[in-house]
Order: structure tokens, then sequence, then C-alpha cells
């Protein structure tokens, strides 16, 4: 499954650090593990990481933003308590997000519920009066998840969100926390990366185990089927003529959530055919049945109300990113090789044999 979701309506510690150690991780009151994330910048496959605590020994670099920083501002830690100074800090990150976006941050973390099953945290970071920086972590048993880091730009100099990452790690080591699960970074370089210079971290392989990062193979993930996949389907249209326009699917996941499954489309990444009154002809690769599949699919509001989130402005923005949830009407074929696809459409006069001129 390339998507899972789980609601819990309890959740003791220990039972938080399994699925955590499982390769879960936090999204507002819900636990989700994905292979595959469709944001701005592209298709990623997902990498799960965490740092074993007990390891954890501080660089040069981080004493001496630790000593800078304890210098210049005062920091606690306590309950999360969202209120309007740390919602005005949410507010002016919310550009930096890509993809779907909690429209505040008391929505980030409880989904508007007066409580919730995780038992969550904050770091402040003051100066003088006046928040400048903010992050959060839930406690399990042996094992903590950071969550968010928010910073007021002004003082984007000094890193407060590696601080606060920081004075994270501190206090779960001397609380004695083993794991620190700071979420994922991506299977190609990108601004998650900032992650990794915290130290040494294990990755979740393939396999359902934990292996040292320095070993990831970014050709092992579903990631990288994917971009591979959809490169050769692009080159096979290419080859025989047939036009396309080029869509980018973050609505996919959807389609993997109960009771949805065998509605909506779960394809990241299609090329669009023909496009007639909101039904569209669109050919892709489906990553969890690993083929290719012609598919006729439209347009559907049904369940539009459930989605309580934002969304990044260059999804909308770019002419790449397919903003609204399709539902699948046909399927019209399906292969494991684009080659068979493609003579289909060739045979119903789209395009040309492939190496006819």
């Amino acid at each position: 499954m390339l998507v899972q979701t789980h609601f819990p309506r309890k959740l003791a510690p220990q039972r938080y650090d399994q699925y955590l150690a499982s390769g879960w991780f936090r999204g507002s009151v819900m636990l989700y593990k994905v292979d595959l994330l469709c944001i701005e910048s592209g298709i990623f496959g997902v990498v799960n990481i965490r740092m074993n605590l007990d390891r954890f020994a501080l660089k040069k670099s981080q004493r001496k933003r630790l000593a800078r920083c304890d210098r210049r501002f005062t920091f606690s830690i306590g309950r999360a308590k969202p209120d309007a100074e740390k919602e005005a800090l949410y507010a002016l990150h919310k550009d930096r997000f890509q993809g779907f976006i909690h429209p505040t941050l008391n929505e980030y973390l409880t989904s508007g519920f007066h409580r919730t099953v995780f038992d969550t945290r904050e770091v402040c970071v003051y100066d003088g009066d006046r928040l400048v920086a903010v992050s959060y972590f839930d406690m399990g048993e042996r094992s903590m998840a950071s969550l968010i880091g928010l910073q007021h730009p002004d003082y984007k100099k000094y890193g407060l969100g590696i601080y606060t990452m920081l004075k994270e790690i501190e206090f779960g080591r001397s609380a004695g926390f083993k794991w620190y699960y700071p979420g994922y970074v991506l299977d190609l370089p990108s601004d998650f990366d900032y992650k990794l210079s915290l130290g040494e971290f294990e990755y979740y392989t393939p396999t359902k185990r934990w292996g040292s990062h320095r070993n990831f193979d970014p050709t092992s993930t579903t990631g990288h089927r994917v971009r591979t996949s959809t490169q050769h389907m692009k080159s096979a249209l290419k080859d025989c003529g047939i036009p396309f326009k080029e869509r980018h699917y973050p609505y996919f996941s959807l389609g993997f959530m109960a009771p949805w499954q065998l509605e909506f489309l779960t394809m990241p990444h299609f090329m669009e055919l023909a496009e007639v009154d909101g039904r569209r002809l669109i050919v892709g690769y489906e990553p969890l049945l690993q083929e290719y599949r012609l598919l006729d699919v439209g347009h559907t509001d049904q369940f539009s109300h459930l989605v309580r989130m934002d969304h990044s402005a260059g999804l909308n923005d770019d002419g790449l990113h397919l903003m609204e949830m399709l539902q699948v009407r046909r399927v019209v074929a399906e292969s494991t090789e684009i080659e068979s696809l493609v003579a289909h459409l060739v045979a119903k006069g789209w395009g040309r044999p492939p190496g006819m001129a």
C-alpha cells in the first residue's frame, strides 16, 4: 500500500513507539504511512529517518550554535499550547511549505479537537518577551517525534529551526529517550536534507528494517520506479507522435483512503491525452499494481468537503498540477508494458507506429 492512514481513539506511549518504528508518522490527529509525495518540485519517494540518541554527540558547529543562541535568547519546554502568537509564526511560514497545508497551527496539531491522543510538547524561544521560534514534538515511551519548527524570518541568521531541534534532542537525552524521529527526507536532494546535518541517521528500508542512511540507495524507492516508468512512457508516446499534456496529481493519496479505494485515481503522475466536458483520457503508471493503465476519468466533488487543507500556490499556478478530485470511470486498457498500450492507441488512430516519421 502506498498510503495508509489510521485515526487512533487511544494510543499508549509504547504503542506509539511501535508505530514510529514501523515507518509511520503523525499528521494532525492521524497516523499515516506513505511511500510517495507529489509536491511542487515533482514526484518523490519518502524516506523515514531516525536517530539513536544514545549515540548522539554534538558537533563543534552545533556547540557553537547552542552557545550563541543560549546567550542571545531564552527558551522554555512545556506542554503544547497553540495561541495567537504561535499562530502568527505559523502564518509567516505557510508560504515555504509545498503541497497540502493545514490552514492553521491548531488544525495542524489537533484538527480542531480540544484533545488528542498524542502527548505533544513545545520548545519556545524568546527574544525578551517576543516569541521568535517554536517547535513541537510528541513523546512516546522511549521515542520522540519532531513535528514542526517555526522561526520568525527576522531571525533567520541564527538558524533557530536547528536550534529548537537541538533543544529537543537535549531534552530527549536528559529524559532517557532512545529514538528521535524527525519525520522524513526525500529520495532525491531537497530542502528536507537539513535534518541530516544533525548527526548519524538510520532510514526505514524497503525491507521494513532500519539501516544506516549512509547506505541508502535512491534507486530502491517507489519514487524512483515511478519517475523511471513515467519517463519511459513519455518517450514511447513521443516516438509514436501521440500528443499529451503532462500532469502531476497531488490528490492521488485520497484514492487509498477508505471508503474510496475503488473510486479515486491513485496515480501521482500521468499524461492527459484528451479532455472533453470534464472527462479525461489519461495514460499513466500505477505504482501499486506496477502496470501502465489507459483510463477514462472524470472530475467529482462528492467528497471535496472532507479535504480540510489548503495547498501551496505553486500547485495551481504552474499548469502542471491538476487540482481536481478524479474518479475512475472506466479502465480502457492495462499492461505491464507501455508498448502494448501505445500499440492500442495507434490502432485507434492516435499516432503512428514507432519508428515511422
